[in-house]
């Protein structure tokens, strides 16, 4: 089950990947990509790595697609002006990244595969809860204060926009 589960999602966020650099919207890349967030979040939970599941969905599959999209709609970014026609050395140098990928592939197939198992216990989530909130909860909470006057900063701008 496990293998089919690895093998399902790995097939999604490459999918995802794919989508996100062939659709022309914007939009459609947003939502190729939040798919391949989600993907990515279900292999982080066959490693039983909740935490990561969980930041995974919550951070980049939540709020930062969420706000990618918010500022996709609010610049109003049409699809013809973002698609641009590339030349042979620019797919050239594209391709590259991808021969160094496929030789640190087969450098890494090469490699011992005696690894350590994982500490029970990680992977879990209150550890880290304990230690955010006793080290890192003022600067949170000031964080969160910046974000919503910065939202209310937007919205005042937008409603000045929106009357003259």
């Amino acid at each position: 089950m496990e293998n089919f589960l690895f093998i399902n999602f790995s097939f999604l966020a490459i999918l995802g990947a794919l989508g996100l650099i062939s659709f022309k919207a914007p939009i459609h890349g947003a939502l190729s990509m939040i798919v391949s967030l989600v993907a990515i979040a279900g292999l982080y939970l066959l490693l039983y790595a909740k935490t990561l599941f969980l930041i995974q969905i919550v951070v980049y599959a939540g709020a930062i697609m969420v706000l990618s999209v918010f500022v996709m709609m609010f610049f109003n970014i049409k699809s013809d002006s973002l698609w641009a026609k590339f030349s042979f050395i620019q797919i050239i140098q594209a391709a590259l990244p991808l021969v160094v990928f496929g030789f640190l592939a087969y450098w890494l197939a090469l490699m011992p595969g005696n690894f350590e198992v994982a500490p029970d216990g990680f992977g879990e989530i209150a550890p880290l809860g304990k230690y955010l909130f006793f080290n890192w909860g003022f600067s949170f909470e000031m964080i969160s204060l910046l974000l919503t006057a910065a939202l209310i900063g937007v919205v005042a701008i937008l409603k000045g926009k929106n009357n003259g």
